[in-house]
């Protein structure tokens, strides 16, 4: 039988936390809890205001904070309602771009005109002036593929064995100095 013998005099390290962002670490104990199945229902206002402060980079979040399961809830409503607006805000601004190239495709100076076109063109819903390669794959049964490479060499083993029916003998007569200029 082994006896496991512990070392006790070698100090254990202080552990930090690996995140990278206030994101994941939010998406990280929201997730714990929903495995755990124990998202609250209702958040305190002193939860909502400490959650509000770190959102909005007032105060840092600390363990102390993010162990909360109240503070991580509405965190995570936090994040998840501003990538929402930062998705509409970004579809507007595509609007708007596109809007006023529009409107500057009937600009009468032909740069500015032929400009604007251009950029409307480039847009990737029109893609009229994108460069597109198309790839083609056909998938084919093992069983055919393997037929289709036994047909190719074969083919390749015949034209090597290949030896032409009609041999023409040629006469070579040359002498060694001929070919490599060397006088003996």
């Amino acid at each position: 039988m082994y006896t496991l013998t512990l070392d006790d005099d070698i100090p254990l390290a202080e552990f930090t936390p690996t995140f990278e962002s206030l994101e994941t670490r939010v998406a990280a104990a929201l997730s714990a809890l929903y495995d755990t199945d124990s998202i609250p229902r209702e958040v305190s206002k002193e939860d909502a205001e400490l959650s509000r402060s770190i959102f909005a980079g007032h105060q840092t979040a600390s363990d102390t904070d993010l162990s909360k399961p109240e503070v991580i809830a509405h965190l995570g409503a936090l994040l998840q309602e501003y990538d929402h607006i930062v998705v509409r805000s970004a579809a507007q601004l595509r609007t708007y771009i596109t809007n006023k190239l529009i409107l500057d495709s009937d600009n009468p100076d032909p740069r500015i005109r032929l400009k604007s076109l251009e950029m409307l063109g480039k847009i990737s819903d029109v893609g009229l002036f994108t460069d597109k390669t198309e790839i083609t794959m056909r998938h084919r049964p093992t069983e055919e593929l393997e037929q289709l490479l036994r047909e190719r060499l074969t083919r390749v083993v015949e034209s090597e064995a290949f030896e032409p029916k009609h041999q023409i003998p040629v006469d070579i007569d040359f002498s060694i100095t001929e070919v490599t200029g060397a006088h003996t």
